[in-house]
């Protein structure tokens, strides 16, 4: 590792709102990994809508500490924290991205933490912690994207594929059947032009998995600000893409986020297979 290396990750380990993001990360973490038997499992906006009183409660506590932390700032969680500030800040958090996983004991999801600039949307920290298997994404704005697991740390950077027939692609479906539908409709004309695709069940673990080049792109309609807030940065640090398709911000009507060299490609599909899926 470069000796700039070494200086931007002592910068990122070092900055206040990464290291809050740390710490109130592995808190949650383990807050959810004392799972209790029944974890009261309720539906949302479908029946595979589900939340957990461990979402609830890891929000909970990751709303409390923030407001005593940062008091100043605002905070957007996705069970329904909705606190305003006046910093210009805005603590954007998902305490169980991944619930599905979770609730069958699949070990990939995770906590998520990112602060934004509420004028811009633009991210300036990101912490994604995954409390099963101990590691840690982290990032801070212009210093680069880094992966923590026990006391080494490693430099995130994309993948360096240039042929879409040989990317390997990560996306997501939505909770209702019309969405699922449309979705399917758009992953049939995807799949015959790609290496293959992953289903894992974390918007914000497959962010981080393109920033670490185990995939080498992204797409899914349906994500919201707590999906991506920390994935979306830490992507962006190592070198990926992020946006819609049409040169506009990530948003709930579609998110793309690949390594340069297959992103147009990867785009150019979604344009012409996108329309209509609700």
């Amino acid at each position: 590792m470069s000796d700039n290396s070494q200086v931007n990750f002592d910068m990122v380990r070092n900055d206040p709102n990464v290291a809050i993001a740390i710490a109130l990360a592995k808190g949650a973490g383990e807050i959810l990994l004392d799972r209790p038997a029944d974890l009261q499992v309720q539906t949302k906006s479908t029946a595979t809508d589900v939340v957990s009183e461990m979402d609830q409660r890891a929000e909970a506590y990751l709303v409390t500490e923030l407001t005593k932390l940062c008091p100043q700032d605002s905070i957007l969680g996705e069970e329904g924290a909705n606190k305003a500030g006046s910093s210009g800040k805005q603590w954007v958090i998902d305490p169980l991205d991944g619930t599905v996983n979770y609730l069958h004991n699949l070990p990939h999801w995770c906590v998520s933490i990112g602060l934004v600039d509420e004028s811009s949307r633009a991210g300036i920290a990101g912490v994604i912690y995954l409390p099963e298997t101990g590691q840690m994404y982290i990032s801070s704005r212009g210093l680069g994207a880094w992966e923590l697991t026990a006391n080494l740390h490693r430099k995130l950077q994309t993948s360096t594929c240039t042929d879409l027939s040989q990317a390997l692609i990560a996306t997501g479906f939505g909770y209702s059947v019309p969405r699922r539908v449309g979705q399917a409709r758009v992953l049939n004309a995807v799949l015959p032009q790609i290496a293959d695709i992953r289903r894992m069940g974390s918007c914000a673990i497959d962010l981080c998995y393109l920033a670490d080049g185990i995939f080498d792109g992204y797409y899914e309609r349906g994500v919201l600000p707590w999906d991506h807030a920390a994935g979306g940065l830490i992507a962006r640090e190592a070198g990926a893409i992020v946006g819609g398709i049409n040169g506009d911000l990530e948003s709930e009507e579609i998110m793309v986020a690949a390594t340069p060299g297959i992103h147009d490609q990867l785009v150019s599909i979604l344009k012409i297979n996108n329309a209509d899926q609700d």
